[in-house]
């Protein structure tokens, strides 16, 4: 679904407050952290004192919006279509680019035409937090789509920070051996663009191919060198070259400051739509960012649950910022089957296992299982990752009884 039209229909549902009041780009990350705080809605800048476009953030920061940008009904429905694209990928389909809604610009100035936008009090320069790349792997010629963070350079420069496994393959076969790599950036793209920045698709199934089933007719490119979405709000066709500056300090969704040496990225060109919406992802631990960076580990968890009868339930609660899986399991469940399966789980560093009578969604709750139920050593089981498919390391603890029935495993009850 086109950004601007799925803004439209959570508009009309009451789900999106619109800031009117004069604003700088320094404000919106506190007013959007302000708004999930309160009623967490969509929340659009209409009157920006440094920027003569609209923002528009916290779009994707809640589970019912994600589901419903593509139009499942809820979780389950997402991931099913989601599969359904994986398995019968189709051939993109091209219209031509005329360019009436959209201003372009060689070698823009990013810093007067986009906003400037800090996310943290320590943040050393504006960033681009929402950009989904496009990039062609150099051997297998297949597209991938990710976020990439994007720190704001001079003039028409910025820096591209690889971090996920796929992209950093084609930059190491690339950047790595001293070619550049060319790529387009995404900002404000058709939803099911955007959701699967933050998804995982096998390698064999070029993401564009993938895209164009899911979204069906809602999608479609231009046929630029790489395929552009069309109806995306901005896009930058960035050349990035081997050459490496440091970055941050910059604030991580897991809760601290972080650097990086990146390579360069020269914009050679943007097109933008004339009433732009520009979309930003507050950084840090805000819902936005934490909700498009777990779409990986909850679409691993929902195989899990299909694949595992004993799991009940899951959570990936957003203070742990998606490294922290509870589940919720029957006193039969293959336990260590579903340790080994745990173990390919993205981004999710520990797991916890919890009966049936332990509220996960209660911190006090797990606290007292950890406690109270995970009392020797073959409680915890430890995996060592895989560094090379980007894998960390692992923790499975089992914080259950086995046999809750056993009146001595029983939870006391007070009477009413």
């Amino acid at each position: 679904m086109e950004f601007r039209r799925f803004l439209a229909v959570r508009e009309q549902g009451g789900d999106v407050c619109n800031v009117t009041e004069e604003v700088t780009s320094r404000e919106i990350p506190a007013l959007i952290q302000a708004e999930e705080k309160g009623q967490d809605r969509a929340i659009i800048f209409k009157n920006i004192a440094d920027y003569p476009g609209e923002v528009v953030g916290n779009v994707y920061g809640a589970t019912k919006r994600i589901n419903n940008a593509t139009g499942a009904e809820d979780t389950g429905e997402f991931y099913n279509a989601v599969d359904r694209a994986i398995a019968a990928p189709q051939e993109p389909v091209f219209i031509p680019f005329d360019g009436s809604d959209y201003i372009v610009t060689a070698k823009p100035d990013l810093s007067k035409q986009l906003p400037q936008i800090v996310h943290s009090e320590h943040d050393s320069t504006p960033y681009i937090t929402s950009g989904v790349v496009i990039a062609r792997h150099p051997e297998t010629g297949r597209h991938h789509m990710c976020f990439v963070r994007l720190s704001v350079q001079e003039d028409n420069k910025v820096l591209f920070n690889p971090r996920t496994f796929r992209i950093k393959e084609i930059a190491d076969k690339t950047l790595g051996q001293g070619e550049p790599l060319d790529i387009v950036i995404l900002i404000g793209a058709p939803s099911e663009i955007t959701l699967l920045g933050g998804l995982s698709i096998p390698d064999e199934v070029d993401e564009v191919e993938f895209v164009q089933a899911w979204g069906g007719e809602n999608i479609k490119f231009h046929d630029q060198d790489l395929p552009v979405p069309a109806g995306t709000e901005m896009v930058l066709f960035g050349h990035v070259v081997p050459e490496n500056r440091p970055e941050g300090p910059f604030g991580d969704m897991r809760g601290f400051y972080i650097t990086n040496p990146n390579p360069v990225c020269e914009i050679t060109e943007m097109w933008q739509r004339k009433d732009v919406k520009y979309h930003t992802v507050l950084g840090g631990m805000s819902h936005e960012h934490i909700g498009l960076v777990t779409l990986k580990a909850y679409h691993d968890m929902e195989r899990i649950k299909a694949r595992f009868p004993g799991v009940v339930d899951y959570q990936l609660p957003h203070y742990a910022a998606g490294q922290l899986g509870l589940v919720t399991v029957t006193e039969d469940v293959a336990k260590k089957e579903l340790a080994q399966a745990l173990a390919d789980v993205s981004l999710t560093e520990l797991f916890i296992l919890l009966n049936e009578d332990t509220d996960a969604g209660i911190p006090e709750e797990v606290l007292w299982a950890l406690t109270q139920r995970a009392n020797s050593q073959d409680d915890y089981v430890f995996d060592d990752g895989d560094r090379d498919k980007g894998i960390t390391k692992r923790a499975v603890i089992d914080a259950t009884d086995e046999d809750l029935s056993d009146w001595r495993n029983k939870r006391v009850e007070i009477f009413e």
